[in-house]
């Protein structure tokens, strides 16, 4: 699987810590549909604190939901396998989490009158919108889809190093900052994945 930025390593490292709870969840009987949908709540919750300039509280929120979006696919294995309907709950929160981290940014940038900030944010929201809409349109077609620096864990993980760096600074310039660089490495992956998927069908073309 790719994950763009983000150090394989660095995953591997959470899915070890996670399985045992993940584990003792299935044991316990809890369904791993729970989890995605406590941990997307937990997402807008921390969405909604940053948006309202508490970076410190606003990040380790973020952080949490977004373990818990990483430990209900644990957990639907360690109880036999994920059903259909769960791979869909989660893909359709993902596109709800993602709304709500770009529209947190929107929503600071112009309290606090930052009009680059407004203007990065909503590039943002348009194309990881539309980074997972072509992965879906490929794989109906037969195809991956899925190339690309910057998939949505990657995307999410610099976001909240980037509150976290602002609370750390107490600057929300180094906020702005991410926001503006998680753009554009979204952008390109937007491009990188139109272009695999052109090329894959010019490849079929031809055979």
């Amino acid at each position: 699987m790719n994950h763009g930025v983000v150090p394989a390593v660095v995953v591997d490292g959470t899915r070890s810590i996670l399985a045992p709870l993940a584990r003792l969840l299935a044991r316990l009987g809890v369904h791993a549909n729970a989890v995605t949908v406590v941990g997307v709540i937990v997402t807008l919750a921390g969405a909604v604190v940053v948006a309202g300039g508490q970076p410190l509280a606003g990040g380790l929120v973020l952080l949490a939901g977004t373990l818990a979006d990483a430990l209900d696919g644990q957990l639907a294995r360690a109880s036999g396998g994920g059903t259909r309907f769960g791979a869909f709950l989660d893909s359709t929160l993902d596109r709800v989490a993602d709304g709500a981290l770009a529209g947190a940014a929107i929503w600071l940038g112009h309290s606090t009158a930052h009009a680059t900030l407004v203007a990065s944010s909503l590039a943002l929201f348009l194309a990881s919108s539309l980074v997972p809409y072509v992965r879906a349109k490929a794989e109906t077609l037969g195809l991956r889809g899925d190339v690309g620096i910057a998939p949505r864990e990657a995307r999410v993980a610099l976001y909240i190093i980037g509150v976290l760096i602002w609370a750390a600074l107490a600057d929300q310039r180094a906020f702005e900052v991410t926001v503006a660089v998680i753009t554009l490495l979204t952008s390109y992956t937007l491009v990188e994945r139109v272009r695999d998927v052109a090329r894959a069908l010019k490849n079929e073309g031809k055979r």
